[in-house]
Parts: C-alpha cells; sequence; structure tokens
C-alpha cells in the first residue's frame, strides 16, 4: 500500500509540475483602461465571447471578471490578457510608461505629451471621437448654444464653467467657441469684468459634485458624465460640443490605443490579435448600437438609461485611414503647440513629422486585413 501511494503521490506531482510548465509558456499581454464608456469595444470583447466565437472564431474566456481573460484563435490559446483600469488623463501612459501593462486605452492627447517629452510609446489605433458635452445647472434657464451666448453675456455676474483639466480637448472646444462668439472669460474668478469663470475641477469625478454643491453653474466635460448629471437631474446637456463654432473640432479624436515601441516589436504577434476583437466589436457596436449600451452598462455599472444618452454623441473607428480622424489629431498638436503646451519632441513639426513621431498604425492595419479573411 505504501508503494502504492507513493507511486500515486509522485505521478501526482509529475503531472502537476507538467501543467504549471505548460501555463508557464502561455505569454501573457497586459491591457490599462480608464474604465468609462469611451472604451466599450474592450468590455464587449470581453462579455460576448460566445458571439466572437462563432462569428470569427477568435474571443475571449473569462477566467475572473474584468480582470483575467483567456484569448483564443480557434481552439488554440493564444495569450492570457490581464486588464487593469488606470486613472483617466496622464495616468495611463505614466502607469504604462512604468511597465504596468503592455498596451493602453486613453486619451490622444495624454499620450501625445508623452511623446512629446520623448517617451518611447505610439498611438497604434484609432478608438473613438466626440462625446463631449456642455451642461447646465438646473437653475441656469438656457436650453441651447444660442440661448447660453445670450445668458452669459446679459449676467451681472459671470457664470462659473468647470472643466476637468487644463489640457482636456473639451476645454480647448470651448474657449474657441467663446472666442467665436465674443464670450469673455477668464481663469483668475478675482476678475469681474467677463463673462464666465473658468474653474479647474481637477477630475471628471468631481465634475457633477461640483455642480450639485454649487461650486460650479455649468461644465465641459465628455461622457457619461454629462449623462449621469441629466439621470440625476443635476443639470441639462444643452450643446454637443462637436457642433460648436468655428466647426473646427468636427468629429474630433477623443480616445486611442497606444503601446511601448518595445512592446510593439516584442509582442507584435499578441497586439495583433488583440486588436483583431477590438475591431470586431468596434464593428458589432456600429451595426446595433444595443449592444454597446448593455456592455457598457454591465462593465461600469452606469444604468441603461445613462449609456442609452451616452453612448450616441460619441463614434466608435478602428479605420487608420480615418482622414476625419487623423485631421482631428494634427488639428490637437498645432493647437498645443500655439498656446505653449507643445515644447519639445512635437514642436513645429509638419502632420507627416507627427505621424513619424507619434503614429505607428502597422499593427491595426494588419490586424484589419486578418479580419476581413475571417469574415469571408
Amino acid at each position: 500500500m505504501k508503494i502504492k501511494s507513493l507511486f500515486l503521490f509522485t505521478l501526482y506531482m509529475l503531472l502537476l509540475s507538467f501543467t504549471v510548465c505548460i501555463a508557464g509558456d502561455v505569454p501573457v499581454l497586459k491591457v490599462g483602461h480608464v474604465g468609462h464608456d469611451h472604451h466599450t469595444a474592450l468590455y464587449v470583447a470581453a462579455q460576448n465571447g460566445d458571439m466572437f466565437k462563432k462569428d470569427y472564431g477568435i474571443y475571449l474566456k473569462e477566467i475572473r471578471s474584468k480582470k483575467l481573460y483567456e484569448l483564443y484563435d480557434g481552439n488554440k490559446l493564444v495569450c492570457e490578457l490581464e486588464l487593469y483600469k488606470v486613472g483617466g488623463g496622464s495616468k495611463m501612459p505614466t502607469a504604462m510608461d512604468q511597465g504596468m501593462f503592455d498596451v493602453g486605452f486613453g486619451g490622444v492627447a495624454a499620450v501625445a505629451f508623452h511623446v512629446d517629452k520623448g517617451r518611447p510609446m505610439k498611438i497604434i489605433s484609432p478608438l473613438h471621437s466626440k462625446g463631449d458635452m456642455l451642461v447646465v445647472g438646473n437653475d441656469v434657464p438656457v436650453k441651447d448654444w444660442d440661448e447660453f451666448i445670450k445668458y452669459t453675456k446679459n449676467r451681472e455676474e459671470p457664470l462659473k464653467v468647470g472643466f476637468k483639466a487644463p489640457k482636456a480637448i473639451a476645454l480647448l472646444i470651448f474657449q474657441g467657441a467663446m472666442d467665436e462668439v465674443g464670450i469673455t472669460y477668464s481663469y483668475d474668478v478675482s476678475k469681474r469684468d467677463v463673462n464666465v469663470h473658468l474653474i479647474n475641477m481637477k477630475g471628471a469625478k468631481h465634475i457633477n459634485p461640483g455642480l450639485l454643491n454649487g461650486i460650479i453653474d455649468a461644465y465641459v466635460c465628455n461622457n457619461p458624465f454629462c449623462a449621469i448629471a441629466e439621470e440625476k437631474k443635476l443639470g441639462t446637456c444643452i450643446a454637443d460640443l462637436n457642433d460648436l463654432p468655428p466647426g473646427l473640432w468636427k468629429d474630433h479624436p477623443c480616445c486611442m490605443i497606444s503601446a511601448m515601441d518595445e512592446v510593439i516589436k516584442e509582442k507584435h504577434d499578441l497586439v495583433v490579435r488583440f486588436l483583431e476583437l477590438i475591431i470586431i466589436a468596434t464593428d458589432y457596436m456600429n451595426e446595433d448600437q444595443k449592444i454597446a449600451v448593455k456592455s457598457a452598462s454591465q462593465w461600469i455599472g452606469t444604468s441603461i438609461d445613462v449609456e442609452e444618452r451616452s453612448i450616441p454623441t460619441s463614434m466608435y473607428t478602428t479605420d487608420p485611414d480615418d482622414q476625419v480622424w487623423l485631421n482631428g489629431v494634427y488639428t490637437w498638436a498645432h493647437a498645443m503647440e500655439e498656446l505653449g503646451h507643445i515644447k519639445d519632441q512635437l514642436l513645429g513639426k509638419s502632420n507627416e513629422e507627427i505621424d513619424r513621431l507619434l503614429l505607428d498604425f502597422s499593427l491595426i492595419k494588419e490586424a484589419r486585413k486578418n479580419v476581413a479573411k475571417r469574415k469571408k
């Protein structure tokens, strides 16, 4: 009996060692995201594995919800996918630069500022555009942009308008619109001879509480925060910033997918497979918006009502040849340079030079070809 028990124990340990060895050979791709609905393609891919498997043969299998997945191509386990939620703004590219993850979902601006400082990272795919709104509190009696202009110009006191960060594209668009229509503004709240005081709320999470507590009268920010304000009856979205004059920011780029230069080289095949999932997810979302609404709501914890308000204000794309998206990147870079925010690697660069320094669409182009073949 002792010999038999010893044999069984030895066999068990050998099998365990073999399993650990095999598991250890599975590569890992680490992906960071900010956790709002501009990154819904990631959530669609994570939550609809059966649909992906049936239609395309490439899919994610959930191991731990919102944290760990296995990426399969047919019956082959390609890699493990680890997901990390990080803060917005510069936090995502900073964390990626520090090696916390390989691929990052976040804002074009945040990555571009890191590239301007000489950091070895690239935007590897478009992801999202638009989605920024002007919201007014319940005490501001206006229903649209034209009424907003008249109201701010005729007030005795400056209107307090909040924004989430000094370099946010929503603020840039809003300032340009005010310049166009002659609304005067200042960041100095001691100045009383202006129409608007611009208030830095230091993060989107402080925007709605600021509206509720009267710290601000209105704000410019991205969804779903604006849709949440309407759901909670804190305020009303009176204008899509996409539509404001002078029309320079029509369909402006907001979010993208990025990676470190080293990852692009060393994990090329893994990143391409992952991007195939994002392409397919984006196609699903554009074909049926209900998929996006449901996935975003389940992942983020927002209500269906919020996402039904928020998702339609955005555009989702993975097309590297989308000239509108690209032109928006160039427009943003040149505008930031004029404001003195671009100071180093991107300073004085032409559109072609910005392409070379900031963008590497080779992987998304390869992934799109692969998806086209899967469709056939």
